[in-house]
């Protein structure tokens, strides 16, 4: 019999050890004998297929049969495997047991692989795989993607093309690591025709060279690539990176679609309470529930599903069905600090502190405290808000009301002594007042306005020297010169208006008097938003 290494391993009936096909008569005679080799004995047919074995000794037989036979109470065979597989995946978290095995298992991005406009879809149903970033928050099933994608495509035989997958992040990947892939993928497609493709999760946090060392297998199709990113790639990757891979955005999964994970997750704990845990009575929990941790989780279906394991832990004695007050209770008991959906350092944090300002600038004070709420429970620097507040005391308000400039550095003035929480109102304090002060960009606009003058030399702007009578005249040689000759000291004449110009000669004479009134443009602008009369 074939005792090579290549030899088919099969698994004990009895306890579940892998065994080569050629031992596996003698090793049940150890798991249901005494070692000792009789005919009496069960052999794998036998014993797989219940039927008794001829022999003269009849009470013998009967004692092998009992030895086979399961009682009643014993569980059936579907159970056995149940159990075996959940004995193999009891160590790994919630998510990882629930992680979809096939596409159409997967919840959310119908966008994007729906059989009717999935981009995504139509790609695999041809058989191909291309070099792709996927974008979206953490928690929406972008590594689950990448992994069913290969799995799709290799079960479609669609273009006659396999794909093997490898799976790395940026965190741990060294350009080494990246160059020994490289090498691996193109020996392996000369051998086998199986183009690799290398998951890359957590893509932004590679460095620039990192990323240009992708370039040319990506390509040449020497590897088909597929990053996973938190962050918008237009601020992460390189331009030359992102005009080789199709970019696809993942969006949060809906209040339905959640609720459908964390069913599934339900069901899978149940099992376990049943069949590993021993645990009589089963989690129950009602859709308001679910709809509760749906919203604390904030869209991240791991975090969801990290909280609902959480609960299960904490109720296996508790046969009740819980209600969103129980699951309230269970989470402040746990300390578990839950927070907006924030990143210092990401998209998030410039969206964020974007609409705290438009805010502002519309007078919404509502509005304004929920981003400031949003910003300073997500652990943003309380001094960056501060001082933004200060630019929209100037940008938005200016010359309308002088006192929120002064306000608003008295507010950054209170980080920096007291910090935070109690710092906390002063910040809130500011925002609301700029949100309820008149506006105006009277100010800001003539700034723009001669800035962009003298950065393009506009009518010799940047160029012309300063008229002589402007100038100072320290020295007498400067006097001599003409420094300061003829100019008008102004609180020398009645109101101290006098007739004397202070834009250079060569600037009025290209420019009209008026174009150099920078400071006479409205306060705000002359549109009508025609949605205002539709409001209620």
């Amino acid at each position: 019999m074939n005792t090579s290494k290549s030899e088919q391993l099969i698994s004990c009936p009895v306890c579940n050890l892998k065994v080569k096909y050629s031992a596996i008569n003698s090793h049940l005679d150890k798991c249901t004998g005494d070692g000792k080799t009789s005919k009496k004995e069960p052999t794998l047919s036998s014993f797989l297929k219940g039927k008794r074995k001829q022999a003269s000794d009849e009470p013998e037989i009967i004692e092998v049969e009992e030895k086979v036979k399961k009682p009643k109470s014993q569980p059936s065979k579907g159970e056995n495997a149940d159990v075996r597989n959940l004995q193999k995946i009891a160590h790994q978290p919630l998510s990882e047991k629930l992680r979809p095995k096939e596409l159409a298992e997967y919840v959310g991005q119908q966008h994007i692989i729906s059989s009717e406009h999935g981009v995504l879809y139509k790609f695999v149903q041809q058989g191909i795989i291309p070099s792709m970033i996927l974008w979206g928050p953490p928690g929406v099933g972008k590594t689950s993607l990448a992994r069913l994608l290969t799995k799709a495509v290799n079960q479609s035989h669609a273009n006659g093309v396999t794909y093997t997958l490898i799976q790395t992040s940026a965190t741990k990947a060294t350009a080494q690591e990246l160059r020994k892939i490289f090498e691996n993928s193109r020996r392996e497609f000369s051998l086998t025709k199986r183009i690799t493709v290398v998951f890359i999760d957590e893509i932004h946090r590679f460095n620039k060279g990192q990323q240009d060392l992708l370039l040319p297998h990506v390509e040449a199709g020497d590897i088909v690539l597929i990053g996973a990113t938190t962050e918008n790639p237009s601020f992460q990757l390189n331009n030359a990176l992102m005009s080789r891979c199709q970019i696809f955005v993942l969006t949060k999964l809906s209040t339905d679609e959640m609720c459908l994970v964390l069913s599934r997750g339900i069901a899978m704990l149940n099992k376990c309470r049943h069949l590993i845990w021993k645990v009589n009575h089963p989690l129950k929990l009602d859709r308001s529930v679910l709809e509760f941790v749906v919203d604390i989780s904030m869209g991240d279906t791991r975090r969801a599903l990290n909280l609902l394991e959480m609960i299960e832990v904490s109720t296996r004695d508790d046969a009740k069905e819980l209600k969103e007050e129980d699951i309230r209770e269970i989470i402040n008991g746990n300390s578990t600090e839950l927070r907006t959906y924030y990143d210092r350092q990401g998209e998030n944090h410039y969206d964020t502190i974007s609409a705290f300002h438009k805010s502002v600038r519309g007078s919404d004070e509502n509005a304004a405290l929920y981003y400031l709420a949003r910003m300073l429970q997500g652990g943003e620097d309380p001094l960056y808000i501060a001082r933004r507040m200060i630019r929209i005391a100037s940008e938005d308000i200016g010359v309308l009301d002088n006192s929120l400039l002064p306000l608003a550095v008295a507010a950054h003035d209170a980080v920096m002594k007291v910090g935070l929480p109690e710092a906390d109102l002063a910040l809130a304090q500011c925002s609301v007042a700029l949100a309820r002060a008149p506006k105006s960009v009277q100010l800001y606009r003539a700034w723009k306005q001669v800035n962009a003058k003298l950065r393009e030399n506009q009518n010799s702007f940047a160029s012309c020297g300063i008229p002589m009578h402007l100038r100072n005249a320290p020295t007498k040689l400067m006097a001599e010169l003409g420094y300061a000759r003829d100019y008008k000291y102004n609180p020398d004449f009645e109101n101290g208006e006098v007739a004397q110009d202070y834009f250079p000669d060569e600037v009025i004479a290209a420019c009209d008097r008026q174009e150099l009134k920078f400071m006479a443009g409205l306060h705000l602008g002359s549109q009508k938003d025609p949605e205002i009369a539709k409001q209620p």
